[in-house]
């Protein structure tokens, strides 16, 4: 089993982890660098004690990912959209490195280790940031499939609503995301906002005082979550549970779901769907990692 130095970038936030055997040792976190070079420096203070000790990288991080080498697009980091991790990580440090869509490696972290095992098909969805997701299908006799997605640039309003940073408008991500909700909180209440507090905390606080603005919110982004969960489930009758994360999801889920379960009650076509389990992840965070690891393990070792 390799040694791999792992990456799980989100917009936020950039976590910088090893793992060996699927064990998972987080090295640092940092807030989300701006360019390349910022990369570098956190990579190299991550691994203060010499990366070449690591058999190589495993990248995950949000957005449109090719041949596990190429960002085509990052909604939220745009400075990596077009680079080739793979060449950049051998040209700064020797290292070979294999990238993944940081949901397909969560995925692929839940498949071995975590809700998923022994699922038939499943779909795992971030609401973070911004929102991702992968569906995974086991067929027996075959290799298991994890097919990375793009739920969060769902256009459920037609070209309409605020702009999302892919570029486009009327997507889930511009109006359900925990970077959507973080804006609109701060647009309302600016300054009435602690500075040492996330605006998203401040709903979590004010939503348990039973606020009856902040239960509003949650009451629109859980039916919107819910639409997007419903249409899934529509498309594919083999889906038997829904496992998330994210620190938006996983703070937020208790106001949420009851928005969530009701109209996935009315809109699921199946039956078996109206009462489908949706669950939080139970190697978050450190799922996005696990799988990074054995993304580069499968083209290295």
């Amino acid at each position: 089993m390799a040694n791999v130095f792992t990456v799980d970038g989100g917009g936020d936030k950039f976590a910088y982890a090893s793992v060996e055997n699927g064990k998972v040792t987080q090295l640092r976190v940092f807030r989300a660098p701006t360019s390349m070079d910022g990369l570098k420096d956190q990579i190299l203070q991550a691994t203060a004690d010499g990366i070449k000790k690591y058999d190589g990288i495993g990248f995950a991080t949000a957005g449109i990912v090719q041949n596990h080498t190429t960002i085509v697009q990052s909604p939220n980091l745009h400075w990596l959209d077009t680079v080739n991790l793979k060449e950049w990580a051998q040209n700064a440090f020797g290292l070979s490195c294999w990238v993944s869509n940081d949901i397909e490696a969560a995925g692929i972290g839940e498949l071995k280790e975590g809700e998923l095992q022994g699922v038939r098909c499943g779909i795992i969805d971030t609401i973070s940031t911004g929102l991702g997701g992968c569906t995974i299908i086991r067929i027996p006799g075959a290799k298991e499939l994890v097919i990375p997605g793009e739920p969060g640039h769902m256009v459920n309003f037609g070209l309409q609503g605020p702009l999302c940073g892919c570029g486009k408008f009327g997507c889930n991500e511009a109006r359900y995301s925990g970077g959507a909700i973080r804006r609109r909180v701060k647009g309302l209440f600016g300054d009435q906002i602690p500075s040492d507090i996330d605006p998203c905390r401040f709903l979590d606080q004010e939503a348990d005082k039973g606020r009856p603005w902040a239960l509003q919110l949650y009451k629109e982004v859980g039916e919107g979550i819910g639409l997007g969960w419903v249409n899934t489930l529509n498309r594919n009758g083999w889906i038997e549970k829904i496992v998330y994360m994210g620190k938006f999801g996983v703070y937020g889920m208790k106001h949420m779901r009851p928005h969530i379960e009701e109209v996935i009650q009315i809109g699921a076509m199946f039956p078996h769907h109206k009462d489908i389990s949706i669950v939080r992840s139970r190697l978050w965070p450190n799922g996005a990692h696990i799988g990074a690891a054995a993304i580069f393990e499968e083209h290295e070792v």
